[in-house]
């Protein structure tokens, strides 16, 4: 689920932990020149508990593909939509 006020997309709700991941991009740090645009987070905690920061698309899918299966590339390109030109070629 794409939360566009937020730039995030919710992945994998898990039952047993009452959580999920979400992929955030963070604009005003990739504006900023920032390395660590890309963020695996816990999405039910208000306060971030468990939060990866990652440098480009391809680390972040991994990271999410650690914790469920993820096809990488289809992924990367069902994504490419929602980032802007630059990071769609760093993916």
């Amino acid at each position: 689920m794409f939360e566009s006020n937020q730039n995030t997309i919710r992945y994998k709700w898990d039952p047993e932990t009452s959580t999920g991941y979400q992929l955030r991009f963070d604009a005003e740090s990739a504006a900023k020149g920032g390395h660590y645009c890309f963020h695996v987070e816990d999405w039910n905690c208000r306060t971030v508990t468990n939060e990866w920061p990652c440098q480009d698309l391809t680390e972040a899918l991994e990271v999410l593909n650690h914790f469920f299966t993820v096809d990488i590339e289809q992924e990367r390109e069902r994504l490419s939509a929602w980032l802007p030109p630059e990071y769609r070629a760093a993916a």
